[in-house]
This record gives structure tokens, sequence and C-alpha cells, in this order.
């Protein structure tokens, strides 16, 4: 097995982690940003995910040529080569630090999907607060005094300031 791609490979794979460890602590920020409601710092961390989102792209793209070439080598289909696989065809040194490497990166990437539904749930319950804050407003308290066809008074209705909810 030629150990030059495999150190390539494990290279690109901690620079991979390390753009993961970073969604993470922006992850974190998010969380507070969230909650304190301050959105245009929410904005600028955005954009800097979106440049990270290029990096990771570039890696992975380097990752997958790294693996078509191991993968003929192996003599098979780029899909089919696994960690797991490369491992047991290397020796025990360039193996743990290959198996390092995804431990690492499961860690990450498990860390940045719980964050994620965390922060999609605070941003779900800002929603729905936004939204009854804005039924309570809309709606007026006053009652429409009117007389049915009968004669008799109409039950008094609730007006709405606005018509349509946007």
């Amino acid at each position: 097995m030629d150990t030059g791609l495999i150190k390539e490979l494990t290279d690109i794979l901690n620079k991979e982690n390390d753009i993961y460890e970073t969604f993470l602590k922006l992850s974190n920020s998010k969380t507070d940003l969230i909650t304190n409601g301050n959105v245009s710092e929410l904005e600028s961390i955005v954009k800097i995910e979106q440049s990270l989102i290029i990096k990771i792209a570039k890696l992975e793209d380097q990752r997958e040529k790294i693996v078509e070439s191991l993968s003929s080598v192996l003599g098979r289909k780029p899909e089919e080569v696994t960690i797991s696989e490369l491992s047991s065809c290397l020796g025990e040194k360039e193996a743990m630090e290959l198996k390092a490497c995804q431990e690492k990166i499961l860690k990450s990437i498990n860390g940045l999907k719980s964050n994620n539904e965390l922060n999609s749930k605070l941003i779900k319950n800002s929603l729905e607060y936004i939204d009854f804050s804005i039924n309570m407003m809309t709606t007026v308290g006053t009652v429409t005094n009117s007389y049915g066809s009968s004669g008799n008074a109409d039950e008094g209705k609730k007006r709405n300031l606005f018509d349509v909810k946007l």
C-alpha cells in the first residue's frame, strides 16, 4: 500500500476535522446569540460558515481523488473503500492514525449535530413566540356593536388590525 497516499489522506482528514471543530465552536456561539436575540452577530457567523463550507468542499474533492487512487490499488470501486478496510491493509501505526482521524471526525460531527438540533429548537421557539406576540398585538380588544336582521344585538366580534398574516 502506498504510504504517501495514506499520509495525504490522514492530513486531509485532520484538516477536515479542524474545520468541523471550528463549526462546532461557531455552533456553540450561535446558541448564545439565538438565546440573546443577536441577529447581526448571527448573520456574521453564517457568513463565516459559508466560507468554511467552501473549504470543506475543496478538501472533500482532494479526499475523493486519493480514495480513487487507493481503490485502484485495492481493486475496488471508490465507494467501497472504507477506513476499516484500509486499516486492515496498513501497518499498525498508519492504521491507528487513520482510525484516530475517523473517531475525531465522528465526535465533531455528532457534537455539531446535537448543537444544530438545539439551535433549531431555539429558533422554532423564538418564531412561535414572535407569532404569538404578533397575534396578541394585532387583535384589537374592542367589540363591534351592531344589530342583526331581527333587531337584536349581534354577538360582538373582535376586529383584527390586519386581515392577512404574512
